[in-house]
């Protein structure tokens, strides 16, 4: 009797079904880390969004607002004390980074102020400046407007002369 040579049929089966599971192993793994990398970057652009109002409005904080009578007058940390209460809208901005829209808000938690540093001064609507120490608590909430995407981040911002 002579031997045929080749695969017989279960060995066939057993080999394609074998193949099937390590394909379909290896595309799950390429989907999750697929879809892990889209959503870290998402979530980088939303730092870097956030990031930059905070820096932006870090950069204001210390300018001097310009009086229409010619002069310059406070600062605008300073003004922020006067005009501002917790829980108010102090800084809002619409950016975009590669093509995606972010708005980002920045909103008083509290304020800080050391009434030894003022000569007494307890009451932020009373003094004119606030001395190095004074401190504003704030959330930058930025929002990513195409996905609905969130990070809130709990700042500090410190007057210091």
């Amino acid at each position: 009797m002579k031997k045929d040579k080749g695969f017989t049929l279960i060995e066939l089966i057993v080999a394609v079904l074998f193949f099937s599971i390590a394909s379909a192993s290896i595309a799950l793994f390429y989907a999750n880390n697929s879809r892990r990398i889209v959503d870290s970057e998402r979530n980088a652009r939303l730092e870097v969004a956030a990031e930059k109002a905070y820096e932006t409005f870090k950069g204001n904080l210390m300018q001097r607002m310009y009086d229409p009578g010619g002069s310059y007058s406070q600062l605008v940390f300073d003004s922020i004390w006067q005009t501002y209460n917790e829980g108010d809208l102090v800084f809002a901005v619409l950016d975009t980074i590669n093509g995606v829209v972010f708005n980002s808000n920045i909103i008083i938690d509290s304020f800080e102020f050391d009434i030894n540093k003022t000569g007494g001064v307890d009451d932020k609507n009373l003094a004119k400046t606030y001395n190095a120490g004074s401190r504003i608590w704030a959330t930058v909430k930025t929002i990513n407007l195409s996905k609905g995407d969130t990070i809130e981040m709990q700042t500090v911002f410190s007057h210091h002369r």
